[in-house]
Parts: C-alpha cells; sequence; structure tokens
C-alpha cells in the first residue's frame, strides 16, 4: 500500500525530532518537497550569524498545523 502524504508547499510544520540545527517542536513553513523530504524554513529559531534556518526533514518526521499564527 502507498503512503499518502498530506503536506503541501506553504504548510506550517512543527518537526517531531530534533533535524539539526533545529530542536524537536520547532516551527517553519514548507519550501519545497521532493520524494519524501521537505525543505523547511525554521521560523522559531533566533536570527544569528552563521545559523542556516533551512532544514531537510522526511515527511514523516513532520505534523502539519492547523491553518493560523504559529510564530
Amino acid at each position: 500500500m502507498a503512503v499518502i502524504h498530506t503536506h503541501h508547499v506553504g504548510d506550517p510544520v512543527e518537526l517531531t525530532v530534533p533535524i539539526e540545527p533545529a530542536p524537536a517542536g520547532a516551527r517553519g513553513g514548507v519550501l519545497e518537497i521532493r520524494d519524501d523530504t521537505a525543505m523547511i524554513e525554521v521560523m522559531t529559531m533566533p536570527l544569528e550569524a552563521g545559523i542556516d534556518r533551512i532544514v531537510y526533514a522526511p515527511l514523516d518526521k513532520l505534523r502539519v498545523l492547523p491553518p493560523g499564527r504559529h510564530w
């Protein structure tokens, strides 16, 4: 049986596990999806020089958040 993902570009999501440098629970928006991986711009991390706020997370390690303000 094929796995059907409900993630879409633009969705607000939360990491269910840490994905360096972001901790579990970090929130952001889906920028791109390729195969079973999403490129996420993490918005709940502080803006600091040298820290990349883009992470690549497996879709099964993300929780889609309901619409609304999340960061």
